[in-house]
Order: structure tokens, then sequence, then C-alpha cells
């Protein structure tokens, strides 16, 4: 207990000062440049401190290395990949994904024992192959991964997702009695809930270095766990994971179905359709209040899937249950706003 109280003492006080230097040295702002108009829908604000790379990468370093080296070091290059497109040196979308698929291709190609088991014959057949293992386990990822950046600069819609599924994940790992990260988990939720009062009031963003990081550290340890116990269905872990990757890859289908650059951002986003609306009713006039509830909306509609999920994890049939409705419900909201606001 006073450990963790020692511990969250520092991580406020390290937070503090990193979001007071980024902002006190004009480094590593939350700057809109001409491709990514869709951030002044939010806020106007250009001065917010995108300080979760600096935030989370050492805590990640310090609690996570002795566990899993091969793991971290990894995860902290997809750390540095997205802080350099956070201070705008890597601008270029396509040579980030080229990037993301290097790192990730290195990480699996290395990690032979890792495999994503789907239950379907197909896709788990193909994982026998070296070569289709790596490539799909990597496509999984990145849409994981740039699927969570897709939700990160609406308050506390990707960090609360973050620690929800941090939250979940360290459930499963005790209601099995596993050890494993059982410690270093709760250090990580220490850290997001800290980086979440923050981030509520728009004082703070992830930035793409601490999506790509803590999205890719979570994907892997919850596919860690999944290997570990067979009992758990692969697709209580895909409830856990299916909002961030289908927001992705919805994206991709609308913007292509309607021939628009799959590569920019815009506006057209649930999280975004749901503060336009909640805009046009006036709701409040305070725009970090606004984004705040968007992303406490969203949140409790999925933890309401989690917590059903957590009590079936074993039953596949549960599991995809709940992800269909839940895709059912984001389209119907979405085009049901869509409408609304057209």
């Amino acid at each position: 207990m006073i450990i963790n109280t020692f511990i969250t003492f520092f991580f406020i006080s390290f937070l503090i000062s990193i979001n007071f230097l980024l902002k006190r040295f004009n480094i590593s702002l939350d700057k809109e440049t001409v491709n990514e108009k869709h951030k002044s829908l939010l806020r106007k604000d250009s001065s917010t401190p995108l300080s979760g790379s600096i935030y989370f990468l050492p805590i990640i370093f310090i609690f996570f290395f002795n566990l899993d080296n091969l793991l971290v070091i990894f995860c902290s290059l997809l750390f540095v990949l997205g802080f350099f497109a956070d201070l705008k040196i890597i601008t270029s979308y396509k040579k980030r994904l080229l990037g993301q698929f290097f790192l990730i291709f290195i990480m699996f190609y290395l990690s032979e024992d890792l495999l994503i088991i789907t239950r379907l014959e197909i896709i788990d057949n193909l994982m026998n192959y070296n070569l289709t293992r790596i490539l799909l386990c990597t496509f999984f990822f990145m849409v994981l991964i740039n699927g969570f950046n897709f939700i990160d600069g609406t308050n506390c819609l990707c960090p609360l997702n973050l620690l929800i599924i941090s939250t979940f994940t360290i459930l499963l790992i005790e209601s099995l009695n596993m050890r494993y990260m059982n410690n270093e988990l709760i250090i990580l939720i220490i850290a997001l809930l800290i980086f979440l009062s923050f981030n509520f009031f728009g004082k703070n963003f992830l930035g793409d270095g601490a999506v790509y990081g803590l999205s890719f550290l979570l994907g892997f340890i919850l596919l860690k766990v999944s290997l570990i116990d067979n009992s758990i269905s692969p697709y209580f872990i895909a409830n856990l994971l299916w909002y961030p990757a289908f927001e992705n890859l919805f994206s991709i289908l609308r913007r292509s179905f309607f021939k628009t650059n799959n590569y920019l951002p815009d506006n057209d986003h649930l999280h975004q359709l749901i503060f336009k609306f909640f805009k046009k009713k006036n709701i409040t006039k305070k725009n970090f209040l606004l984004s705040s509830l968007v992303g406490l909306s969203i949140n409790s509609l999925l933890l309401l899937g989690y917590l059903i999920g957590m009590n079936f994890y074993h039953h596949t049939m549960t599991q995809v249950v709940l992800i269909i409705i839940g895709i059912f419900l984001y389209l119907i909201s979405y085009f049901f706003l869509k409408r609304k606001l057209s």
C-alpha cells in the first residue's frame, strides 16, 4: 500500500513536470497541420501536450523489461516511431505504416511461439506456416494500433479504453491464478488512472507514440495470456479489442466506398459524430466537457459488453454474439447520427 502511494505521488509529479516542460519549450504539442483539420473539431487550443510517450515509455521500460525484454524493446521502438510523428519529424502516414510493419514483422519473426488462434480452420491452418503466421499477426496488430490511434484525441476515449482493458486483463489473469505480469499491470493501471485524470480536462493526450506502444503492449499481453490457458476463448480477447479495430476497418471501407484518401484523417469517425450531435444539442458550452462526455459514453457501452464477456470468457458463442451486437450498435448509431447531422 505504501509503495503504491509512493508510485502514485511520483507518477503525478512526473506527469505534471512533463506537461510543463513540453509547453514551456513548445515541444510535442498537438498542433494542427494541413492534413489534420479534424483536430479543430474537438478543440481550438493547439498547445495541448502530447505527453504520453515521455510519460509511459520509462514506466514500461523500468517495470516490464525484466519480464520480457524482447517485447519491451520493440514496444519502445514503436513508442519512438510514434513520438517522431508527434514531433512532426515523420509526417508521412505511409512511412509510419511502413515503420510499424517492419517492427511488428521482426517481432513476430523472432517470437516463433506466438500465433493468433481464431478457431477458424482456414486461418488457423495458415498459422502453421511461418511466413503466413508472421504476416497475419502483423496485420492484426497494425489494425489494432492504428484503430487506437483513430480514437485518441477525444477526452477519456482512448486512455479510458486502455485502462478498462488493462483492468479486465488483470482480472482475467487473477481469476485463472496465473502468475504473469500481475504487479506490472497494476503499475500500468495506476499510470493510466493518473493520465486519465489530466486527460479528462483536456490537459494532455497520449499522442501517436503512447498509442502505438500501449496498444501493442496490451495486445501482446492478451495474446500471451490466451496462449497460456486454452480455456480462454480467443473471442473474449476480440471482445475486449473489437472497437478500435473495427473503427479502423470501417474507416478504410467507408473511405474506399466514397473514394476519399485512406491515409488522411477526417471528421467522420463515430466519436466525432457524437461530439457534433452533443454540440448541436447544446449540452454544454465547454468543449473539454463535451469531449469527455463522448469518451465516457462510448466506454460505458463497451464496459457493459466487457462485463458480460468476462463472466463467459471461455464461451466462444457468447463472445461472438457480444461482438456482433457491439458492431450492430456502432453501425446503427453511425448512420443515425450521419443522417441527423447531414
